[in-house]
């Protein structure tokens, strides 16, 4: 090396960079994510995969619909759309949220026809590696468990996956006329 040249002293000093930083790990994280949007149904923290949902709301105005089960809160003008409404603790539980204005409103998009779902709260978004993903028997309420799909396990947490997809095809969820 000829420490005289300052153009040959950086090319060294590249080098050796070059030669030592092949060991140190990749500022890349290649470890899967997965992300979801948290949120309780009574008593149960649930997660859902953020492609099953399309946004979240505070519960706008809502208009009854007559006939129909007690657990459809009725429909509501979205941005010039009509929404239906759901209570997702209703449906599942058989008990309305006991203060549904203060609930959210999940909002899913099945096959190009968005519903929307009243759940008690909404954790927001949750940021999960793949890894952490487990196969269990989730600790939820027994009408709730048979839409979870796996759980993660992060933190000391357990957070079971709800499929919102899974519910709107159960037929139970599609006939709401009395």
């Amino acid at each position: 090396m000829n420490t005289g040249d300052p153009f040959e002293l950086l090319l060294d000093v590249e080098k050796r960079c070059q030669l030592n930083a092949a060991s140190l790990p990749s500022a890349v994280d290649n470890e899967e994510k997965w992300v979801g949007v948290g949120f309780r149904v009574g008593d149960d923290k649930l997660i859902a995969a953020m492609s099953e949902v399309a946004e979240i709301l505070d519960l706008p105005e809502v208009t009854k619909v007559p006939g129909v089960k007690s657990w459809v809160v009725g429909v509501a003008n979205v941005r010039g759309s009509l929404l239906p409404i759901m209570d997702l603790k209703g449906y599942l539980l058989g008990e309305d949220i006991q203060n549904r204005k203060m609930g959210r409103v999940i909002v899913i998009d099945y096959k190009g026809f968005n519903t929307g779902l009243v759940v008690d709260e909404v954790y927001g978004m949750r940021h999960f590696l793949i890894r952490d993903q487990i196969e269990d028997e989730p600790n939820v309420h027994e009408n709730i468990s048979q839409y979870v799909e796996n759980i993660f396990k992060s933190e000391g947490e357990s957070w079971p996956i709800f499929s919102f997809e899974n519910i709107v095809k159960d037929e139970r969820f599609s006939h709401v006329s009395l």
